[in-house]
């Protein structure tokens, strides 16, 4: 009885702490303690102990302009799970290709819950202007070419093309990735700004983007033809 008393008692601030991080997923540039409280039912005093114990692990931080934002400790984490996913490792020499290739920067993403995309990894390409850091960074799997990619609906030619979806002057272009089950795991893309992309060259990136996801699912064992 008093094991599982121990339990509860437990249980309870660890899935407070756990509900106070979920809510950084959704607000990157930074919340405020009142609006973590209110997110997570708690009391401002309750959820202000709770974070002075994350602040001291550094898995949050608190800037000048006293907003709460992910801390150290959280990246590391995540880069080192990431580095163990087979998705991950396999996709990385890709990325790299189609980076050099297509002049544009390339991403994997993954599904987040049921509507979101989160990017996990990016290589830049050599270009001065360029679409920005996209690593950590989620973005609807409704109206976006990465959303509609890892949802299956792509065009005969095996890609998603879109415009000015997620931000105005920029476009993109994703494919699906598949695991050894034929079950779609991650997509890749490429987004650059929209005014050096012509459609023609739309369509070209789109083709690359098409090799580079077939070539990243045959090495993670998927059973489709080229």
């Amino acid at each position: 009885m008093k094991e599982a008393l121990d339990m509860t008692q437990a249980v309870g601030p660890v899935e407070r702490v756990l509900h106070l991080l979920i809510c950084f997923q959704t607000h990157g540039d930074g919340i405020s303690l009142t609006e973590l409280a209110k997110m997570t039912n708690l009391s401002p005093a309750t959820a202000t102990r709770l974070l002075r114990v994350l602040e001291r692990y550094e898995f949050i931080r608190r800037g000048p302009d006293r907003l709460y934002r992910l801390g150290p400790q959280v990246m590391q984490l995540g880069l080192t799970a990431l580095q163990e996913m087979s998705l991950y490792e396999i996709a990385r020499p890709y990325l790299r290709q189609l980076a050099e290739e297509s002049g544009e920067n390339a991403h994997l993403g993954i599904l987040l819950g049921e509507s979101s995309v989160l990017y996990v990894d990016q290589v830049s390409s050599r270009q001065a202007v360029q679409a920005g850091v996209w690593i950590g960074r989620t973005v609807p799997v409704s109206n976006t070419a990465i959303g509609a990619a890892i949802q299956g609906r792509v065009e005969r030619a095996g890609y998603v093309a879109r415009r000015d979806a997620v931000e105005p002057d920029v476009s993109s272009a994703a494919a699906p990735i598949y695991d050894q089950t034929n079950t779609i795991v991650g997509a890749i893309n490429i987004i650059g700004p929209t005014y050096r992309i012509s459609d023609e060259q739309l369509a070209h990136l789109g083709s690359l983007v098409a090799d580079h996801a077939h070539q990243i699912s045959l090495a993670l064992g998927a059973p489709i033809n080229p």
